[in-house]
């Protein structure tokens, strides 16, 4: 039997707010005015067939005795087991109460059947757990589903014992499908409907459950049968199934926990290879790409740019004189100044590009979609990025030191100008068709640079004027050991 109507929060706590602070009123006007409208016309059906409870014989009274007593051991002994598969379920949630309902709606009047099923969803509250307005939908569409079910049967005229005729036989089966489909579908569609009201931006479909759940109530539901039939030639039906349904639970609910446990073995085991995929792409010193994460990347980026028509800017950038700053002050600075850039170039880059350290001081930039005078305008923001930065860090002594870029300006103590960029620029397909020809062409411009005075941008197959930087004055030496 579904009992599919997840709570927002807690039930508990509904006891204690005001009639008016009740979470039933913050429910959508047309969703309040659905659960209304089910309520009160299951509500007023189940009254109706409780007025019929006079004329009910001895022999249905030993029935309904019976049902009652078997359901109660059940849900008694299976609750603990019940909570934890329920905890565990994403969707609606199935347990086997059909086999007691769908039997009672068999083999009983339709007053014993009212009072089995708001007894078994009595007995079920405490691992349902739902707000109470919530809760009271449910039972309502169960009820109603139960019900249902019952007049299909006992208005079909047919007896519910052997006939003998075999036409007439057949018909009964018939009917008991007709009456477990409908108790199914109502159920199951009158919550998806409800849930739909409610969250409106969710498909359907999400709340009927997965195929396995539905196959699961349907073979309660045809157990439920085969009890109601039996139940009609003795009443100890109940008795002799109670212990074979507890045993079928019980093995359910120990695959729903094998089930649970493999699907945390397989997130987890995601979750490793994502990580372990990442760290074989990834720079630990930069967060940028690697060198294997750069050509996987990078290539898809320039072959879906290239399939598109779209221009590619390749960036090649390094660090002018970075073999100083690591013999001057220790590897550790170096580590720091690396670090500092590859946080640059993930900060002034958009979504779609790619960035990676390609050895050492060298960095591979590829920008998706971007021409010559784009790329040429990004490359000098990194450019200027890079040479205005300042990373505080230690010398080879521990001792505390400022490494600055050479594009700000002197100042006095123990802060050092050391740190600019080369970059040279290339653009695919005018500089070649592939991502390797684009990073040689941009390595060339790089070399112009460096040869012409570096931290500037120069581009390959253009002979553009270099920018040299100013001559140091005396008293600022370019790079000064720190004391």
């Amino acid at each position: 039997m579904k009992n599919s109507l997840t709570d927002q929060k807690a039930s508990g706590a509904v006891g204690r707010l005001r009639f008016r602070d009740w979470d039933v009123w913050s429910l959508r006007p047309a969703a309040l005015a659905y659960f209304l409208i089910v309520e009160a016309v299951v509500g007023t059906a189940a009254v109706w067939l409780l007025t019929t409870l006079g004329s009910v014989d001895r022999a249905d009274w030993m029935r309904f005795g019976a049902v009652m007593f078997a359901l109660t051991v059940h849900l008694t002994i299976v609750r603990r087991a019940e909570e934890a598969r329920r905890d565990e379920s994403s969707g609606p949630h199935i347990d086997l109460t059909s086999v007691w309902t769908f039997a009672a709606a068999i083999a009983l009047p339709g007053a014993l059947v009212v009072l089995v099923t708001v007894w078994m969803r009595i007995l079920v509250q405490p691992i349902a757990r739902r707000q109470p307005h919530r809760f009271v939908f449910s039972s309502a569409s169960i009820l109603g589903g139960t019900m249902l079910a019952w007049a299909v049967v006992h208005l079909s005229g047919l007896s519910l014992l052997a006939t003998g005729d075999v036409v007439t036989d057949l018909g009964l089966v018939l009917v008991l499908i007709v009456a477990a489909v409908l108790n199914w579908s109502v159920q199951g569609m009158n919550i998806a409907a409800a849930l739909k009201i409610v969250t409106p931006h969710t498909r359907m479909v999400e709340f009927l459950g997965s195929r396995a759940d539905n196959m699961l109530e349907l073979s309660t539901l045809g157990a439920g049968a085969m009890l109601g039939m039996l139940m009609t030639t003795h009443w100890v039906g109940p008795l002799l199934l109670v212990f074979p349904v507890i045993l079928v639970n019980s093995l359910l609910n120990k695959a729903s926990e094998r089930r649970a446990h493999l699907e945390r073995l397989v997130r987890e085991q995601e979750r490793l290879q994502a990580r372990l995929t990442e760290d074989a792409h990834t720079d630990f010193r930069t967060g940028l790409l690697n060198t294997a994460g750069l050509v996987e990347y990078a290539g898809r980026l320039t072959d879906r740019c290239a399939r598109d028509g779209q221009p590619v800017t390749v960036l090649a950038v390094d660090l002018d004189h970075f073999k100083r700053i690591n013999d001057t002050w220790g590897h550790p600075a170096g580590n720091a100044v690396l670090a500092e850039v590859g946080r640059i170039l993930r900060g002034k880059l958009r979504p779609g590009d790619v960035a990676g350290r390609d050895g050492g001081e060298e960095f591979v930039v590829v920008l998706a979609n971007t021409g010559l005078s784009e790329g040429v305008l990004i490359a000098e923001r990194i450019r200027g990025a890079i040479g205005g930065m300042t990373v505080v860090t230690t010398d080879k002594h521990r001792n505390n030191v400022a490494l600055r870029g050479r594009d700000l300006p002197y100042a006095e103590g123990p802060e050092l100008r050391a740190i600019s960029a080369s970059i040279g620029v290339a653009v695919l397909p005018e500089n070649g068709d592939s991502l390797a020809s684009g990073q040689h062409s941009a390595d060339t411009a790089l070399y112009a640079a460096k040869e012409n005075g570096r931290n500037q941008v120069r581009v390959a197959g253009l002979d553009i004027r270099p920018r040299r930087l100013p001559v140091p004055r005396v008293d600022e030496p370019e790079i000064t050991r720190s004391a």
